[in-house]
């Protein structure tokens, strides 16, 4: 999907062009692009030019246009090759590779600032390209990926194709176009498994030791400040029963001031913190139903899934949230709406949840239950009250991280465990296309993460997804 496999043709700023793939000519005839020259100055650096080479890929947009690529390919390339030059800043290289991507190197500013103009150039490629509505409602389809200076290039200097088309592969799928101050994720690689291990057996909750762990950022954050900026995205979401992406599960970004990073969704919510945490939940309910109506409005007759944290589901406190359901008719909120409920401890009763789910039930048609892969609720789903059970792997912690093969065992577990119960079960942030296809392949209800597709500003129209496109896909 990221670039050809054939000819490269390629263009640098103010040089010749270079193939991508090496060349035949004898050494002395050999001259590097500026492109490739500062790579290889920034590899020479003591940090290894770390954060400092880029990539852009238009694979997503080539393959939603098809057949008629060929004929778009040469005013796609000029739009962008002008959208470069605009943003690149003096004393920076870049040079066109392949047909569908592009490749910068930033020497003369830092790894954040370089992070910054390329998400900033690929919002504006897919903003000149797709205009404020994008291929499957607003879907920005320009991605990015870092390289690592030391491995673009092969032995002889050139750029290394393979080492591109690896990073493209396998990038977050460009979560940070969204905001271009957010800060990279971190999120560890997993490597794919050989082959698909089916695990018949019941759940068995993932034990984890809790000595010497260090918290990760996130858990420092706090309550609400003067300078706190909530916003909410939507995160398409394929669902099993229409075989399509036809779910937008909310996604709260908190930023709490110009030098904090984003968080999303449960990262933005403090621990200990309830009214904190009701009051993130308040903006999320209104502004979600706002979006909802707006949608339905406009013929855009999918689902949205709304989150909301367990403690702002105490009797005390539920009250309060009924008003921002009012605008909905009831059987608009049954069709069209469902309710996720996180952040429930792991040693909650099965009664207590089962008795939030009947509450839920009489708002909106599905209720969900994101557990934790630790938690003892996973044995006993058929005491849950009819709920999909699911994991976001977002949630994670550093310690909880693992391979491709030990996930999905665990995910097949997870999948047994509610079969058994006769409930659904579901996956968010899946950041591998190749998790995304056993998970559709295995038959959970519903998926989504970047490798299944990017999020969007407002819930869009529903767009067809047949399971076996997941299924065939390497």
């Amino acid at each position: 999907m990221f670039g050809g496999a054939g000819h490269r043709k390629s263009s640098s700023a103010g040089a010749p062009a270079s193939d991508g793939a090496g060349s035949a000519k004898p050494e002395k005839q050999r001259r590097l692009s500026p492109f490739e020259q500062a790579v290889q100055a920034l590899a020479a650096r003591p940090d290894g030019g770390a954060g400092r080479v880029r990539a852009v890929s238009l694979g997503d947009f080539r393959e939603a246009v098809g057949d008629k690529w060929p004929r778009l390919a040469d005013k796609v390339a000029i739009i962008v090759d002008n959208l470069i030059r605009r943003y690149i800043g003096a004393g920076n290289a870049w040079q066109r590779h392949g047909e569908d991507s592009w490749l910068l190197a930033f020497t003369a500013i830092d790894a954040d600032e370089a992070r910054r103009i390329v998400t900033l150039i690929a919002q504006e490629i897919s903003r000149h390209l797709l205009g404020e509505g994008c291929v499957g409602g607003e879907r920005p389809l320009a991605s990015a990926a870092c390289l690592s200076a030391g491995k673009t290039l092969s032995a002889d200097g050139r750029v290394d194709g393979r080492v591109v088309q690896t990073a493209l592969a396998e990038t977050h799928a460009f979560v940070e176009h969204l905001d271009p101050n957010a800060a990279d994720p971190g999120w560890q690689r997993m490597e794919a498994p050989a082959h698909r291990v089916v695990d018949a057996q019941p759940w068995t909750p993932i034990v984890v030791a809790k000595k010497h762990l260090v918290p990760s950022p996130w858990q420092s954050v706090g309550a609400l400040t003067g300078e706190t900026r909530l916003s909410l995205l939507w995160r398409p979401t394929w669902v099993a029963s229409s075989e399509a992406i036809s779910a937008y599960c909310a996604r709260v970004v908190r930023v709490d001031g110009p030098a904090s990073p984003p968080l999303e969704g449960g990262q933005a919510y403090p621990e200990g913190d309830d009214a904190t945490a009701f009051a993130i939940d308040r903006f999320v309910t209104a502004n979600a139903m706002r979006d909802l109506k707006t949608a339905l409005a406009a013929g855009r007759a999918g689902t949205v899934i709304v989150p909301l944290c367990w403690s702002s589901l105490r009797l005390d406190r539920r009250a309060a949230l009924l008003p921002l359901f009012a605008e909905l008719q009831a059987d608009e909120r049954q069709r069209h709406l469902s309710l996720e409920v996180f952040r429930i401890p792991d040693d909650a009763e099965p009664q207590a949840v089962a008795e939030v789910t009947r509450f839920l039930q009489g708002l909106c048609g599905d209720v969900l239950l994101r557990v934790r892969v630790s938690s003892d609720l996973l044995c006993r789903v058929d005491e849950l009250g009819g709920a999909k059970v699911g994991l976001d792997l977002s949630e994670l912690r550093d310690e909880e991280r693992m391979n491709d093969q030990r996930l999905l065992q665990t995910l097949e577990s997870l999948q047994c465990s509610a079969t058994q119960a006769g409930a659904g079960c579901y996956l968010w942030s899946a950041r591998r296309r190749n998790v995304v296809g056993e998970v559709v392949g295995s038959g959970f209800d519903m998926v989504n993460g970047p490798g299944l597709m990017k999020d969007v500003g407002r819930p869009a129209a529903v767009v067809p997804a047949p399971r076996q496109r997941f299924v065939n896909s390497d």
